[in-house]
Formats: structure tokens, C-alpha cells, sequence
């Protein structure tokens, strides 16, 4: 906040307005502490730029600049007003504005339209404040015009719900309720991305009721798994592990919401943690051949008490990479070239060592593949 309020005071000294603006300011009212803190001005993004030693354009054409003083990065953008989102991703058009009242009149909710000056005072025309003490989320000014402009913002009213668990306002929700196609026009990314933060914060159940409520899973890809019982979820820091609920809920596999783009690492988390999870008991190998992360999810799922940690820590070896003999050992001990059997014979080694009928040592190795690999020749 302090270094935010140096960018607000450089640019007031350079003849400027500027104030904090957005999510940070609500936080402040909500007693958190400010995460991604923004600033608007009057000030085009050039003029910005001449004025602070170390900026990047990060968004320049529509009017934003990153400013960078004291090791951290503030946005800074130009007051504006937007066109529609064409692409779902960005506005067609902005128009740089001289009024901070017509910036905060384009933003999603009035919770998320106020400012805060140099002085801490708030600058809240759409009674945003009052909206925090009812607990309330609603559109400024029309909704309609508001999801027409970006469709995402229906998905961000449910999200901000559970996140700081407020009601949506019912003329918002009504809105929400006649817009809902809307969302097959925003581009699968972002919309993973709220659906991400769903997963993640305190409240999941309430957002993924309003989901339901709202009409949005009629239109959201695979939206018919979001309607399961989620009273249930305890939401943790990661989102797979909510991908993975709805899917252990419904019996459905990753394949079922492969169209969200997942990274490699997140389907693997996903699908083994379901994996893990539809086990009929958990046994030595279970612990070896999951991670951690995975059997916790796992754990999660089905009510299972386990000791993750310690079933971790007792385990003769943690990785394949651990054994005490390789590849090369098994050729010079059978006088065999490369192949395939290699593999095979590496994994009947790792099985025999993580279940405890072989000692991780190269010598006892050696004796017991000689034995067993004569013994099948």
C-alpha cells in the first residue's frame, strides 16, 4: 500500500489525479490486506512513463503501464471507458477519459468501483461501501449493459459470492438469469480461471449454488457436473482438488473436462488423485507409487484417515532413481543387449524392494537377479 501511494503522490506532483482503485480498496474495507493493488489517473500512459525511472508496457494500447519502485509492480492505468469484448478476452476499443467517475462507472460491481486518495478518504458514487455492509454484490449502473460488455463478469459475480460470501443482489441475479448464454462467448481460459478461484476459496458451495441458480451451467461447457452436492468440499489452496470432487461425485474422469485446457501437471494431479481415491484399500505400494499431494486430495475425497507423512517416510525407497542397480547392472549381469526386458525387470525390482521381500543393496540385487533372471531364463 505504501509503495502505492508514492506512484499516487509522483503523479499528483506531476499535475495528475490518481487514486488506488478496485478490488484493493474494498479489501481495505473489509479489513484484509490489499493483494494486487491497481491505481487510475488522468494521466495517458506516456506521461506516466516520463515520470517514474522503470516501467513496463504491459498493456499499453489500453492504457495500463507497470510501474516498478521499491521491488514491487503497481499498474497503473488511464482512466477510460471500454468497448465491447468482441474476442472475450479484451475490449474492442477504450477511450482515455479526463473523469474519474466515468472510469469507475465501467467496472463490474459497485463493491469493485470505489477509490482511495492520498489521504485514504473514499471516492464512492455507486454506494459501493453500503454494498459491503449488506454483504451485497451488485452491477453498477444497468446490469444488462454491464454483462453485455463482458459476459465473463456473470461468472465473476458468482465467484466474488463465495469468495467473500456475500448475496448477489436479485436484480443482478435476474440479469445474470436473461444473460446466461452469454457466457458461450467467453473464451474457455478465462473462464477456467474464475471457475479456478471457485475451487479455491472459502466458500465453494455457496458459489457453485448461485452457479446453479443463476442458469450458467446450462451454457458453460460440461456445466452439468458443477450441479453436484459441494456442502460437503472443504475448499483447499489448489483447484484441482475441486476438479477433482465434482468428478469423484459424479463417477466421471478427466476426460469428461478435458475442454478446459488443464496443464499436463494438473491432469496428471486430477487423474491420479481420482486413481487413489477408487482404491479399495491403500497398501505400501499405494503410498510409494502416489505423491503426497495426490493421496491428500485422495484422502479428501473419500473421508479416508491416513497418515500421509508417515506412510511417506516409511517407505524402503521414495523413487525408482533411489535403487541401488540400473540398467547397465542387469546387462552385465545376464550378458544381455538393451531392450524391453530391461524395463520389465527394473519394475519387478522396485516392486520387490517397496514391498520389503528385497533389500535396497546392490550386492543382494545382484544375487537376486541372478537367481530369479536364471531361474526364468
Amino acid at each position: 500500500m505504501k509503495t502505492a501511494l508514492k506512484v499516487v503522490q509522483t503523479l499528483e506532483k506531476g499535475g495528475f489525479e490518481a487514486y488506488i482503485v478496485g478490488g484493493a480498496v474494498r479489501d481495505l474495507l473489509l479489513g484484509k490486506t490489499p493483494q494486487d493493488i491497481d491505481v487510475a489517473t488522468n494521466a495517458a500512459p506516456q506521461e506516466v512513463k516520463t515520470l517514474f525511472s522503470r516501467t513496463i508496457d504491459t498493456g499499453i494500447d489500453h492504457g495500463t503501464v507497470l510501474v516498478l519502485l521499491d521491488g514491487v509492480g503497481i499498474e497503473v492505468t488511464t482512466y477510460r471507458t471500454e468497448g465491447m469484448y468482441s474476442d472475450s478476452r479484451r475490449p474492442d476499443s477504450v477511450e482515455f477519459v479526463q473523469s474519474l467517475e466515468e472510469d469507475l462507472k465501467r467496472r463490474d460491481f459497485t463493491i469493485n468501483a470505489m477509490a482511495l486518495d492520498k489521504e485514504r478518504h473514499i471516492i464512492d458514487p455507486f454506494e459501493g461501501k453500503k454494498d459491503i455492509e449488506k454483504r451485497l454484490i451488485r452491477a453498477v449502473g444497468n446490469p444488462d449493459e454491464r454483462f453485455q460488455e463482458d459476459a465473463l463478469r456473470m461468472l465473476r459475480a458468482v465467484r466474488f459470492s463465495g469468495q467473500l460470501d456475500f448475496k448477489i443482489d436479485s436484480i443482478t441475479l435476474a440479469s445474470i438469469r436473461k444473460q446466461a448464454q452469454g457466457i458461450q462467448s467467453v473464451a474457455v481460459e478465462r473462464l477456467k480461471n474464475e471457475l479456478d478461484k471457485i475451487m479455491v476459496q472459502g466458500h465453494t458451495a455457496r458459489s457453485m449454488s448461485y452457479l446453479k441458480e443463476s442458469g450458467l451451467t446450462k451454457y458453460l461447457p460440461a456445466g452439468e457436473y458443477f450441479e453436484t452436492d459441494w456442502s460437503s468440499y472443504e475448499p483447499v489452496d489448489i483447484a484441482a482438488s475441486g476438479w477433482a470432487y465434482m468428478l469423484y461425485r459424479q463417477n466421471r474422469e478427466f476426460k469428461d473436462i478435458r475442454v478446459y485446457k488443464f496443464s499436463n501437471e494438473e491432469r496428471k494431479l486430477i487423474e491420479q488423485s481420482l486413481k487413489a481415491a477408487r482404491l479399495e484399500q491403500w497398501d505400501i505400494w499405494t503410498y510409494y507409487h502416489f505423491s503426497g499431494q495426490q493421496l491428500a486430495i485422495a484422502a479428501a475425497l473419500t473421508g479416508v484417515e491416513a497418515d500421509i507423512a508417515a506412510g511417506k517416510a516409511a517407505l524402503p525407497i521414495q523413487s525408482k532413481s533411489e535403487i541401488a542397480a540400473n540398467g547397465i547392472d542387469l546387462m552385465e549381469w545376464s550378458g544381455k543387449k538393451q531392450g524391453p526386458w530391461i524395463r520389465q525387470w527394473i519394475e519387478q525390482m522396485e516392486r520387490s524392494i517397496v514391498s520389503g521381500k528385497l533389500k535396497n543393496d546392490k550386492e543382494i540385487i545382484k544375487d537376486w537377479f541372478t537367481n530369479e533372471y536364471h531361474g526364468n531364463a
